[in-house]
């Protein structure tokens, strides 16, 4: 089964670009289907920080990437590799490079403030609305 998987960039609290889709490759684990949606959202990241260059911004911070799989982040910043997780080195590598690049912080989020679950499951009325208010620009971003 295919996994869907969803993102939202923000710039100044404002929704900038988003993808809500289901995976192209079968996961073998929650973590490995984090880790695809996490790459994936890495090449979106890089585009918008090129572009951003290309207007006249240029990006002197990293851009914080809020996650709330825990072993996908420990993947991320993490340098080695083990035997359980070799089958997904390609797209832990690229996100690692990206990391000890400065172009990205993979930050933890706790899964009740993850906005990204708006695109990718059925929501109760409560956490819906919030996460709305929060792509229509109405709140802050960042899991806080």
């Amino acid at each position: 089964r295919r996994s869907s998987m969803a993102y939202y960039l923000f710039v100044n609290n404002a929704t900038f670009s988003w993808r809500a889709t289901l995976s192209q490759i079968v996961a073998l684990s929650t973590t490995e289907a984090e880790l695809m949606a996490l790459a994936s959202c890495c090449c979106e990241v890089v585009w918008a920080r090129k572009l951003a260059v290309e207007l006249g911004f240029p990006q002197l911070k990293p851009t914080d990437i809020y996650e709330d799989n825990t072993g996908c982040i420990a993947l991320a910043n993490n340098m080695h590799l083990r035997g359980r997780s070799k089958h997904v080195a390609l797209r832990v590598c690229f996100i690692q490079q990206l990391i000890q690049d400065g172009i990205i912080n993979a930050k933890q989020c706790p899964t009740a403030a993850q906005i990204a679950d708006i695109g990718t499951k059925a929501l109760p009325r409560v956490p819906f609305e919030s996460f709305t208010d929060q792509l229509l620009g109405d709140k802050h971003v960042g899991g806080k």
